[in-house]
């Protein structure tokens, strides 16, 4: 049985009204219940192949269930996803060469010149808040709506924002030129970790609006 195009928007509005709130987790629920609705070659109706393909998927019950399980799914692999990035920056040559030059070079300048600290503490962390909100803007301008993979996607590329901050606030001001440029390093392999984490979501979610 093909389906037309108004039946499939309206397996993807059943499962809106139903709790799937991430437009990108019902395109991967609506095509799966296309695929198993069309391989059937049965004679019977849509709507009683709609209600056979949610049973056979296991998705006859509370929707808001499997919309919990689908984001928390896709936290596991970005979660996963940020800490091989981290991994990845520690462990390639490439990436822990500019990383530790770029320490170098704070702790120089804060050693030789201390007034010039909390400047440059303040410029290496807004840069990447600077680049974090350049994207914010551009995914509001390109319409991605509420993509789960998008939430995620800025979750880990802020996560070295929030996991940063607590640390600076505790520092002890006698030994901020030899701890800040440490804590400082830590957060731009954490913030590129994440904004490389961050890249690949949009390119997944802009493929999936090319297909749709």
């Amino acid at each position: 049985m093909e389906l037309t195009k108004e039946q499939i928007q309206y397996i993807d509005n059943y499962l809106k009204d139903k709790g799937i709130k991430y437009w990108d987790v019902r395109i991967e629920m609506v095509d799966h219940l296309v695929s198993d609705m069309e391989n059937y070659s049965g004679l019977v109706d849509f709507e009683t192949l709609f209600k056979r393909s949610l049973k056979n998927a296991n998705w006859d019950s509370n929707l808001e269930f499997i919309h919990i399980q689908s984001w928390k799914h896709t936290n596991k692999i970005y979660r996963k996803m940020h800490f091989q990035e981290i991994w990845n920056c520690i462990k390639q040559p490439k990436y822990l060469i500019g990383f530790i030059m770029l320490y170098l070079v704070f702790y120089w300048i804060t050693t030789r010149f201390p007034e010039a600290l909390k400047l440059l503490s303040f410029l290496v962390l807004g840069f990447p808040m600077l680049i974090m909100l350049i994207e914010i803007v551009r995914s509001l301008v390109k319409k991605l709506g509420k993509s789960v993979n998008i939430q995620y996607g800025f979750f880990y590329f802020s996560f070295g924002i929030i996991m940063m901050n607590l640390p600076i606030q505790f520092l002890p001001k006698a030994y901020l030129h030899i701890w800040m440029p440490i804590v400082m390093t830590i957060y731009l392999i954490m913030m590129f970790a994440g904004y490389k984490v961050y890249r690949f979501a949009l390119k997944k979610v802009l493929k999936m609006k090319v297909l749709m």
